[in-house]
């Protein structure tokens, strides 16, 4: 069992800095998967993984394997995915479409439901004398979608999903609700593991401008950017970093005019978008059409970097490493060339191998390697950058600063200590 954790040592909200016990020490990670995992809502998937009745997929909510499926009504559902009789996992295949979950150690069997519907020798070796109505697959608490997202969490008695994406939700219609026909997920999963705490991941997807210049310096040297492109390795007033619900953050551009938040680092696929810019307008509005989200997190590990159609989970595999999921997202009514065009722009920037996976994979790698000797773990980590100087803007939601600031940074580490639950560190 974790020894308890005094996160007056972990961390300081008013003074800006966090230990590097957070990114290392396995009581605080134990903790987390306590306080943040067991009780946040946290992304399961893309309802285009689930079409038909008994579809199905599995994935992690922190540690927890779930399998995630519509039942044979067509109903959302999620379970543990561990056999209520030795724990066995019951699945093991990474998706596809059953009426059935049968362990392969004792053969229980579950329906799509979760219910239990058959155990070998039930009358012979039971004298069937087995409540299957009490050993049933473990249920997600609560299970909702957000507009083709599908969330779940293990505490029933969490807020709804849209109270909990607050005004977090206004931004992702940008990239969710811009079309009629929504979104979907193309190209499966990649999955890769990297030695780093998986806050080192959501820090810096929670809206880090300020590593692009040196980590990512050298990539506008090697790839081929339209001209039209906004200048985003370079310095613009119009961008911002902004905390517009608890714990979520993102860094993103308030362009003069629609036509200036166009995104897409490949020709085709910008002249897509400006192609559909009057269906955008009409669905989000003079605001959100003139907004460029450049990348974000859903607190806690659900990250954003719509340029480049990557929607990643960063799932905790211990104190010094995670296992990166990463989805290649896009508008469910653009071309199938199109669609091609965003999933090779996808791969060649994120992924396992993509230009600036590589620049963040060393750096995350590297923090957690010249952290952990018995002094440098010691010390703390500076978010002082742009302390007292938040504001609001007339025209955006949430609290604002500029690209170059720690404001996002200072929202995920706030959330996360009042989740791990001591409130005594954290300013009112």
């Amino acid at each position: 069992m974790a020894k308890t954790v005094d996160m007056h040592e972990i961390i300081d909200e008013r003074a800006a800095w966090v230990s590097r016990r957070a990114f290392l020490d396995p009581d605080v990670y134990e903790h987390e998967q306590q306080r943040v995992f067991r009780r946040c809502w946290l992304f399961l998937g893309h309802e285009s993984q689930l079409l038909k009745p008994r579809d199905f997929f599995t994935t992690y909510m922190g540690e927890e394997s779930v399998i995630v499926n519509r039942d044979r009504h067509g109903q959302l559902r999620a379970f543990l995915n561990t056999c209520r009789h030795r724990g066995m996992r019951v699945c093991r295949a990474d998706r596809g479409n059953t009426a059935a979950f049968t362990c392969p150690y004792h053969a229980w069997t579950y329906d799509s439901t979760g219910a239990l519907t058959g155990v070998p020798k039930f009358e012979e070796a039971y004298y069937g004398d087995l409540n299957k109505a009490d050993w049933g697959l473990h249920p997600v608490a609560q299970v909702d979608t957000y507009k083709g997202l599908i969330f779940g969490t293990f505490d029933p008695e969490a807020e709804p999903l849209t109270d909990y994406l607050g005004d977090m939700a206004w931004y992702l219609d940008t990239i969710l609700d811009r079309r009629a026909g929504g979104t979907e997920l193309v190209c499966g999963v990649h999955k890769w593991i990297m030695k780093a705490n998986w806050k080192v991941a959501a820090d810096n997807n929670s809206g880090d401008w300020y590593h692009v210049y040196s980590a990512h310096g050298s990539i506008p040297k090697i790839l081929t950017l339209p001209p039209e492109m906004p200048p985003i390795f370079h310095d613009n007033d119009q961008r911002v970093q902004i905390a517009p619900h608890p714990g979520h953050a993102m860094v993103g551009l308030l362009a003069d005019t629609p036509e200036g938040a166009v995104r897409g680092n490949m020709q085709s696929v910008r002249d897509y978008y400006l192609s559909t810019l009057p269906e955008a307008i009409e669905r989000l509005g003079p605001v959100r059409s003139r907004f460029m989200l450049i990348a974000g997190i859903v607190f806690p590990n659900f990250g954003w970097i719509p340029g480049s159609q990557t929607i990643r989970q960063y799932h905790p595999r211990g104190p010094e490493k995670m296992e990166v999921w990463s989805y290649c997202l896009v508008d469910k009514e653009a071309s199938e060339d199109i669609k091609e065009q965003m999933r090779r722009g996808y791969v060649r920037r994120f992924g396992p191998s993509g230009l600036f996976e590589q620049d963040d994979g060393e750096n995350w790698s590297q923090v957690s390697a010249s952290s952990r000797s018995s002094l440098a773990r010691t010390l703390e980590f500076n978010y002082q950058m742009g302390l007292g100087h938040e504001r609001v803007h007339p025209e955006l939601r949430g609290e604002i600063g500029n690209a170059d600031a720690e404001l996002t940074h200072r929202s995920f580490y706030k959330r996360w200590a009042e989740e791990m639950g001591d409130e005594s560190r954290v300013a009112t």
